[in-house]
């Protein structure tokens, strides 16, 4: 004989019994426990396996709709149907309990004794199917959360066995398992550049690659996109998960061949430590694409283990961004502007465009905000504003209906990575009506390094329409005096680092300096002595033929306002000159006739 375990939960004993006389009218056999409270069937519910519970919807500290989330939220509870009973009746509550969990919604005043046994009858059977259905979903779920393209496992994958390798070090306390996550550097560059068939390619590549160094116990998955994760247990020094993050980044040392393309791909990779990190998965998993990040930063070493104050500077970093995009959006930045004097003539030769971000909450420093402006891929959208709002304010600030002298712009490596971005100088300087050889793209070293064609393709379209090009910073650490000869500069920049070291006639940058400026001047290429500050500095790079120079000396950055009533005095003084010049000559002149 099959009885239906019951479960009756109802804090009014008198309703209880009536449910209990109700359902002893049928044929059908129940074997009933009855509880006076939730917290009394939570104990009789963690003993014993029940078919179905009957509850009341009204009950002291808990109504129906929590008891049954929190029931719902218990595994052994998952082939156990619910029914809902109530004195009062809506819509709404109903609903609410169906969608909570419950199978079936009775009113206590209508209940009899078929109703009731059907009503159990019909809850068992529809959570059942509900069951099948879920677990149906479940399958499904799996399977379609596996990685088509690289045949790795999935996030789904890697959570469930990442968990289980947490709860195997529990075991062994000596033992340590490292979470680390791995993300392909310039990736976007590379689908940009070669479509994304190619792109598809070469994650299947890396996936391949990745998979022959790793053991059979290190686990690999493709989280999506082109991020990668891997989790190592059994583990017992830091010194084991460094050698297995520099297993995997060798395998970038050689190229890959896809569709004929010889594609130099990188990655970089950010390491969390169970227990030393955390012992949650989510978390250690959190904190390693934080250590990425940082590793993402890096130079040289692109292996990267979480830190406590990572953490801190991630949030900044990521408030910085959002505050970032909200600004991008709106165009909540200025410009200001440091000139760049020739001290042979007194005059302005070029004026630096310099941005501003004055309504920033996080940060007002662009040497902290333009980093993370390219990484989040914003940097092209600001760049562009800064170019256009520079030549329209500088074809404003005219002497004579005469250009003067020449507007310097800030380049991102990441825009000229941008194959358009040669196409977009050229539209923007024809639509304010500037002459190309009035604008100078300052570009730094950095991103001569990536030795990326597509960089050096727009530096030559650049050249070739006539914008002028320098190359900036230069003596910071990262010179090398092949960018000179490979690419069209046509000035150079020697940054203040060096400049601000040069009073000393004995010292290595006096005579480092007076060594580049030789050279150069000999190469044709004309040199700004950058961050002058002092009047021994600027006599220096005199007498090394630096004349042009840049620094606090000669002016700070300054609004667009004050550069024109400078330049606005500066052409009054060189009308001057000529009137009085043009008065010499006549008078000479009258002087000879007589």
């Amino acid at each position: 004989m099959t009885y239906t375990k019951l479960l009756v939960v109802d804090d009014d004993v008198i309703d209880r019994k009536t449910i209990i006389r109700t359902l002893s009218k049928e044929q059908n056999h129940y074997d009933i426990v009855e509880a006076n409270n939730a917290d009394e069937a939570y104990a009789y519910l963690d003993e014993m396996h029940f078919d179905v519970i009957l509850m009341d919807y009204n009950m002291p500290q808990i109504n129906g709709v929590e008891a049954i989330v929190k029931l719902r939220s218990q595994p052994q509870l998952k082939h156990t149907a619910i029914v809902m009973i109530s004195n009062l009746y809506n819509e709404a509550l109903v609903l609410d309990c169906i969608n909570a969990g419950a199978q079936d919604f009775l009113l206590k005043q209508e209940v009899t004794s078929t109703q009731l046994t059907r009503s159990i009858l019909q809850a068992r059977k529809r959570h059942e199917l509900e069951q099948q259905l879920y677990e149906s979903y479940h399958q499904v779920k799996q399977l379609a959360e596996k990685d088509s393209l690289t045949g790795l496992h999935n996030r789904f994958h890697f959570d469930e066995m990442l968990n289980r390798l947490l709860l195997a070090r529990q075991r062994r306390h000596r033992e340590i398992v490292a979470v680390m996550m791995l993300d392909l550097d310039k990736f976007k560059h590379i689908n940009d550049n070669f479509g994304h068939e190619v792109g598809d390619q070469l994650l299947v590549a890396v996936a391949g690659r990745i998979k022959e160094v790793l053991r059979e116990n290190e686990l690999l998955a493709r989280l999506g996109g082109d991020e990668f994760a891997f989790a190592c247990g059994e583990l017992t020094s830091i010194r084991q998960i460094q050698a297995i993050a520099k297993r995997v980044l060798n395998t970038f040392h050689v190229p890959f061949e896809i569709d004929g393309h010889a594609i130099h791909c990188s990655g970089s990779i950010g390491i969390a430590v169970a227990p030393i990190n955390s012992e949650n998965r989510k978390e250690l998993m959190k904190l390693a694409d934080i250590a990425m990040y940082r590793a993402k930063n890096g130079i040289s070493d692109k292996v990267c283990i979480f830190q406590d104050n990572m953490q801190e500077a991630f949030l900044l970093k990521y408030q910085i961004e959002s505050e970032l995009r909200l600004a991008a959006q709106n165009q909540h930045f200025e410009l200001n502007y440091q000139p760049i004097i020739d001290s042979q003539y007194d005059t302005i030769s070029m004026i630096e465009a310099l941005i501003r971000w004055p309504l920033a909450n996080t940060t007002q420093l662009p040497e902290e905000f333009i980093p993370i402006a390219e990484e989040a891929g914003l940097i092209q959208a600001i760049g562009q504003w800064v170019l256009e709002s520079a030549l329209e304010q500088f074809s404003q600030m005219l002497c004579d209906d005469q250009y003067q002298f020449r507007l310097s712009v800030n380049i991102s490596p990441c825009q000229l990575c941008d194959s358009d971005f040669a196409d977009m100088v050229e539209q923007t300087l024809r639509a304010i009506s500037v002459p190309p050889n009035k604008l100078v793209l300052d570009i730094t070293e950095a991103a001569l390094l990536q030795n990326d064609q597509a960089i050096n393709d727009t530096l030559l379209a650049l050249s070739d329409i006539g914008v002028g090009l320098a190359l900036d910073d230069f003596g910071s650490g990262l010179s090398s005096i092949s960018h000179l000869l490979q690419h069209p500069f046509e000035i150079v920049k020697i940054d203040s680092s060096i400049v601000q070291q040069i009073a000393q006639q004995e010292s290595k940058q006096h005579d480092m300096l007076q060594g580049l400026s030789f050279m150069l001047n000999k190469l044709d290429i004309k040199v700004v002595g950058e961050g002058v500050e002092t009047t021994l500095q600027a006599k220096v790079c005199d007498s090394m033929g630096i004349s042009l120079q840049q620094g606090f000396l000669f002016y700070q950055p300054m609004s667009e306002d004050k550069v024109k009533n400078i330049l606005k005095d500066e052409c009054k003084a060189s009308r001057l000159s000529l009137v009085n010049c043009d008065a010499k000559t006549h008078a000479g002149s009258n002087n000879g006739k007589s």
